[in-house]
């Protein structure tokens, strides 16, 4: 091999390395500096996947994805999966779970239910009856539930795991209508892991890799619900910084607000109202320009609810 090629393969075996490596760790929300509490607290509950199997869960990685994004935070998460239990059978031990625990509770199951209604001898209707159960518990007891998709089951060349499939669809649709109707969230794991069975360890089970996606997904889910619930008000520094033409601005609000955020120059003088309207709670971001303005230092400051935040902009040319 010449080193010419030899030096082309080393630079492809890396990139796809940094890549493959990159696709299993999800960026960070520019909202995590403003989280309110001290600690964020995950319920999960559900059946083998949550439970985890071969040596692997999504736990482990779910936290360690938070403790990097979320810094100085204490994240707990529980296992309470059971193998081979249906939604009907994991009932009885829901209170015990969800006692004295508080922020997030984390539900994905029904696998086993599907192979129930494949066999005649569980109807869709009463798993939408246990989950409306464990939503409207989740609720009253303060918790923000998440429900995931359940992942499709390997049916290559297998007719029962086809008809199991059906079933997948039908439940997976009546989780995302009761998630809105009760004003849960969706961790889609089943659009996540697709049909790609090569994240399988089995006719359902993840293996590592799987684990690690499904752990990026519900991470994305969680950080969607603190975004949308459980920010301080904050300011985050213009990007990019300093500006030439066209840059963004990212806030948070605890509630529903004016916000109104102007430009000054050095001398104090008011020179651009960059942002003048009403905005809901959560997280955004909002494009702005800087055409006709001189190169310097500036201050934006922004206001809502009797608060004043204020950070510095340099434009450049």
């Amino acid at each position: 091999m010449n080193l010419q090629k030899y030096l082309y393969l080393l630079l492809l075996f890396l990139f796809v390395g940094v890549m493959t490596a990159h696709a299993q760790i999800p960026s960070c929300s520019a909202a995590s500096q403003f989280y309110s509490k001290d600690s964020i607290n995950l319920t999960t509950f559900g059946a083998s996947t949550v439970h985890g199997m071969y040596g692997h869960s999504f736990q482990p990685y779910l936290q360690e994805n938070l403790e990097r994004c979320y810094t100085g935070k204490v994240v707990t998460i529980t296992n309470n999966g059971i193998p081979g239990e249906t939604t009907t059978e994991g009932l009885k031990r829901f209170p015990a779970a969800i006692a004295h625990r508080t922020g997030f509770m984390l539900i994905q199951m029904g696998a086993n239910d599907v192979m129930a209604m494949a066999n005649k001898k569980m109807k869709v209707s009463e798993t939408e009856k246990n989950m409306k159960y464990y939503l409207q518990t989740s609720i009253k007891s303060g918790l923000i539930p998440i429900v995931g998709t359940l992942q499709f089951f390997n049916d290559k060349n297998d007719r029962y795991f086809k008809t199991c499939n059906l079933y997948v669809k039908q439940v997976n649709a009546l989780y995302k209508k009761l998630a809105s109707e009760y004003h849960a969230y969706v961790a889609d794991i089943n659009k996540g892991l697709g049909r790609d069975f090569g994240l399988y360890a089995d006719f359902i089970h993840p293996n590592e890799a799987g684990y690690r996606l499904i752990s990026c997904i519900w991470f994305d889910a969680v950080n969607q619900a603190i975004e949308d619930k459980l920010l301080l008000v904050g300011l985050n520094q213009n990007y990019p910084n300093p500006v030439r033409a066209n840059a963004k601005i990212g806030f948070s609000l605890a509630q529903e607000g004016k916000v109104i955020i102007q430009l000054y120059n050095m001398n104090g003088a008011m020179v651009r109202t960059l942002y003048d309207e009403y905005q809901g709670a959560g997280y955004h971001e909002i494009p702005f320009s800087v055409s006709g303005l001189s190169p310097g230092i500036y201050v934006y400051i922004m206001q809502v609810g009797g608060q004043r935040l204020s950070k510095k902009m340099l434009i450049a040319r």
